[in-house]
């Protein structure tokens, strides 16, 4: 395993090895064009279920697309801790990792079985109405998607372009029936229907 865990890291550049399980990973596209590349991001997991984001932009997109696959385990080594985004935190974790072109990644075939998969901090059904704009990190609940609007654009105070927004219903196990506007840039593959 590794020689530290995510909570031990510490901003500026990292030498010592990190094992993590590449839990959640995604490619963030530009919004006024989907065709180009803004970054790569993954949620990794330690051993111990501690979680972190991970960011990889170009032109090292590709040279780590090609080794890095969602649920794997590997080792890291060379790459640099900072501050997390102020406005876009997966997960709740003041710092994140960045990927250089000195990261080295090592995948790790004997993978203990108590490794954990995924992380997720429940938010109750009946908070999520206060969480409709918060966007500090992602919001993760249990219910049942029972209606999903069709997609309505929206100019949002701060941003030079209009960004597309549904209405999703969401019931939870007493079949109480909560709407909340979403935007439509969700993790869609995660998402059970």
């Amino acid at each position: 395993m590794g020689d530290i865990l995510i909570p031990s890291l510490m901003v500026g550049d990292c030498s010592h090895s990190l094992c993590v399980r590449a839990s959640r990973l995604w490619e963030f596209l530009d919004p006024q064009d989907d065709s180009r590349l803004l970054h790569t991001d993954l949620v990794l997991l330690d051993e111990e279920g501690n979680s972190i984001h991970a960011q990889i932009y170009p032109p090292l997109c590709q040279q780590f697309s090609a080794l890095l696959d969602e649920g794997a385990v590997y080792n890291l080594k060379y790459f640099l801790v900072r501050k997390a985004n102020r406005f876009y935190k997966p997960v709740e974790n003041c710092n994140m990792i960045s990927f250089t072109k000195w990261t080295t990644v090592e995948v790790v075939l004997q993978i203990p079985p108590a490794f954990p998969v995924c992380t997720y901090n429940l938010t109750p059904i009946e908070q999520l109405q206060a969480r409709v704009d918060y966007n500090e990190y992602f919001t993760d609940v249990v219910g049942v998607v029972s209606v999903i609007s069709h997609v309505s654009s929206l100019r949002t105070r701060g941003r030079q372009a209009e960004v597309m927004k549904r209405t999703v219903t969401i019931s939870n196990a007493r079949y109480h029936l909560h709407s909340y506007p979403a935007i439509h840039s969700c993790w869609v593959p995660h998402t059970r229907m």
